[in-house]
């Protein structure tokens, strides 16, 4: 398998298609290498071949290796639209301090292209909405390798400024989910009331039926508050600057952390879809594993 895509090497990569690509296929290898049925991530399931099956869903190369017929069943049995929602908004601008050169909107955009490629290896269908108060950007659902290069392409022309969308500004978002499908919504949930205009976007979409799925994204340093000295803090989406000295504000600080951190967890696990949290400063890769197991399987 693999190596790990480390931090300084995402920050550094410019072609997403290209690293999506890369990192997903290390993880479907892992996958096919796997003696446990539903290890890892689960989008190259195998069963033994059946009469009746078509004979397009053997895995001839398998076939060769083993001299027995299997059937790629995700291949056969997977066609699901999975819409994937960003949030662009300005807190998403925000750089590790461990890595200054990788921001969370730089990462986001690298988890999310690889998880294109892993629905469209899966045989599903997935679009793309990226959403600020200053408009959306969308690509509608599609499937195969052309649209996973569409989607990258997007990617990497999105910008994070602003703040979430509110209401009327959202109104003509509804319409993309008129049409059954599964939602995953990436952000850092770093919004006023904390994160609680992005946890009423998804409760709307629970409520007609439609399962979001949230990632968050944070820092590393959101989690851990490692500073010393005298800080300056800047609040990207309106607040202006803080002074205050570190030590003094460190518990403080997590222990505002941890209670905001509980009542988010709350609000998503109140309707069955447990917050799955991510730093950019732990491997793509590593993240997606984690969130593709914490839901069973997405799409």
């Amino acid at each position: 398998m693999q190596q790990l895509i480390d931090p300084l090497t995402l920050a550094a990569t410019r072609d997403l298609a290209w690293l999506s690509r890369h990192i997903a296929e290390g993880m479907l290898l892992g996958v096919q290498h796997s003696q446990r049925r539903g290890a890892g991530v689960e989008f190259q399931q195998y069963r033994s071949y059946e009469p009746g099956d078509s004979i397009r869903n053997i895995d001839w190369k398998l076939y060769a290796r083993s001299d027995r017929y299997y059937v790629r069943e995700a291949d056969q049995e997977s066609q699901m639209h999975v819409c994937i929602v960003l949030d662009t908004s300005a807190s998403m601008q925000q750089p590790s301090f461990t890595y200054p050169a990788l921001r969370k909107l730089q990462y986001a955009k690298c988890w999310i292209a690889t998880l294109c490629w892993l629905l469209y290896r899966q045989g599903d269908r997935f679009s793309l909405l990226a959403l600020n108060d200053a408009g959306i950007r969308r690509v509608p659902e599609g499937q195969g390798e052309s649209h996973h290069r569409r989607i990258a392409l997007e990617l990497e022309q999105l910008e994070a400024h602003g703040h979430w969308p509110d209401e009327s500004r959202l109104a003509a978002v509804w319409q993309y989910f008129e049409q059954p499908c599964q939602v995953v919504l990436v952000s850092d949930f770093f919004e006023q009331h904390e994160g609680a205009a992005q946890s009423a976007f998804a409760a709307r979409l629970h409520a007609a039926n439609r399962p979001c799925l949230p990632l968050q994204i944070l820092v590393e340093a959101e989690e851990t508050f490692p500073f010393t000295g005298e800080l300056k803090i800047l609040d990207p989406e309106g607040s202006g600057i803080r002074e205050l000295g570190a030590r003094q504000q460190r518990q403080e600080y997590l222990r505002a952390f941890a209670a905001a951190q509980s009542r988010l967890r709350a609000r998503f696990a109140a309707r069955e879809c447990p917050l799955t949290t991510s730093t950019v400063e732990t491997p793509v890769e590593q993240s997606l594993r984690a969130f593709i197991g914490a839901h069973g399987r997405i799409g």
